[in-house]
């Protein structure tokens, strides 16, 4: 596969240049997908000599869907603060007089579900490496107290090297320790029973009953709660009554029977799963540079103990959106000489900034300016060695409502649920016109500013709706 993938990168990079629409550093290539929010395009990067992706987002479009505009606020401050091996990262998004445009890494392998689809079923040994991987990438959101809230195989990718990469964080939620949810969202085939019934819920037990889902998914081939009828559907949920192969090894049953346990406070939890046997039958991945990080216990360090009187309006900003409160309230607890993890996240947010501005252009070079005028000319951030881009072409948003028929089956039984399927399924081969290029040469004209390090640039959170122990 990793062969295939280098060939077909290399015929793509042959097809990049001058003519091409750019945004920053970025040529703009083929279209990958379209989803709700817009549409993912192929892109190279000058400066780093790689592929990357671009998701492409009309401003007008989110000014009329408010819901729809803090989601995907809510991903760009979600995905500032992830950092590991299998989870996906936002490189920089940029900013026109009438676009947006994010860049994402690239992920080669598309997604797990497709790789699903095409085998049927897995073998438990290629089954349990990628649930490690899941669980590892999920266990380092859930130390930083970030639940993903939409987790499937539409949502997991794999790079040449087919490795997982957890993407999509659009309905993610921060959560204070102790605190609860009450937001129904996700997929309804991979969501949790809690959820299915309206109960608030604990974010991490809901990851965990997904993921559940997910390697019953891997071994058999088919979804363990499913129904063509969608009240049916969610009262099998509800139940949590589901058949049990026997060719599934019988303590991956038990593992399996831990996560899909009705009562959220019975279920298995994240650090439960690694010591559990058969997660423990071959070699975990480990990474102990990001591994190590536990934010819980990172606030009454020195960096995190000193108070912060004069905040950075934009971290300040990165902090509403990710559900901590209005800034009113968080000035307060900044200001504070009590330990909170509010002190401890804007920390964080901090050293991403300082990365950030370590490694920004204070003026373009000549050759990566775009061509609409020398007025258009503006910094734009280089994040450093990348390595390995990858991206998640753009599928629809689980709030949205579909026809029960608006499926798509396999053979085996394997379908992509009605909450999560993609508008139209994405092609890097697919023509690219130049009626294209020029519709995307007119989004990228007028003055062109990254805004990584500036969340306020465009959005504007309702902090009012901002709840510290309830995020929406």
């Amino acid at each position: 596969m990793a062969a295939q993938v280098e060939n077909a990168a290399t015929e793509l990079l042959n097809e990049f240049n001058e003519s091409k629409p750019r945004v920053g550093p970025y040529i703009l290539g083929k279209t990958l997908g379209t989803g709700s929010t817009g549409k993912v395009k192929l892109a190279f990067n000058t400066e780093q000599n790689e592929l990357v992706a671009v998701k492409i987002v009309r401003k007008d479009f989110l000014d009329s869907k408010p819901n729809l505009r803090r989601k995907v606020q809510r991903e760009i401050a979600v995905m500032k603060l992830v950092e590991h091996p299998h989870v996906l990262r936002l490189i920089d998004v940029f900013e026109t007089t009438s676009h947006l445009f994010l860049v994402i890494e690239y992920a080669e392998g598309g997604e797990l579900f497709d790789y699903l689809v095409e085998r049927g079923k897995l073998e438990p040994q290629e089954a349990l490496r990628f649930f490690q991987q899941i669980i590892s990438g999920l266990d380092y959101c859930h130390r930083r107290l970030i639940c993903h809230r939409d987790l499937k195989p539409e949502n997991l990718l794999l790079d040449k090297n087919n490795d997982i990469k957890i993407a999509d964080f659009g309905m993610a939620s921060l959560i204070p320790p102790g605190s609860l949810l009450e937001t129904s969202c996700g997929s309804p085939h991979y969501a949790s029973p809690e959820i299915v019934m309206g109960d608030m819920y604990n974010g991490f037990k809901s990851d965990v009953w997904s993921c559940g889902v997910i390697l019953y998914a891997l071994l058999t081939g088919r979804l363990p709660f499913d129904d063509d009828n969608i009240q049916r559907l969610l009262n099998k949920v509800r139940t949590g009554l589901y058949h049990m192969p026997s060719e599934i090894p019988e303590e991956c049953q038990n593992l399996l029977r831990a996560m899909l346990t009705v009562e959220p406070e019975k279920r298995i939890t994240v650090e439960a799963i690694q010591r559990h046997p058969w997660f423990l039958a071959h070699e975990p991945p480990k990474y102990p540079e990001v591994d190590s990080e536990d934010l819980l216990n990172s606030a009454t360090g020195e960096l995190y103990s000193q108070a912060i009187i004069e905040p950075d309006p934009v971290i300040l900003q990165s902090l509403v959106a990710l559900g901590w409160g209005d800034e009113e309230s968080l000035r307060l607890v900044l200001a504070s000489s009590e330990p909170s993890l509010e002190r401890v996240f804007y920390r964080q947010l901090e050293i991403v900034s300082s990365r950030k501005e370590a490694t920004t252009s204070t003026e373009a070079p000549e050759e990566n300016q775009d061509a609409a005028s020398e007025e258009t000319k503006v910094p734009y951030v280089v994040s450093g060695e990348r390595q390995n881009v990858r991206v998640a072409p753009r599928i629809q948003s689980s709030q949205e409502k579909h026809p029960e028929s608006d499926r798509e089956s396999s053979a085996d039984g394997l379908h992509r649920p009605m909450s999560g399927r993609l508008r139209r399924k994405y092609n890097v081969g697919e023509e690219h016109t130049q009626q294209e290029d020029e519709r995307d040469k007119e989004a990228s004209e007028g003055p062109q500013q990254s805004w990584f390090l500036n969340l306020r640039s465009y959005f504007r959170l309702d902090s009012s709706r901002a709840r510290k122990h309830r995020a929406s």
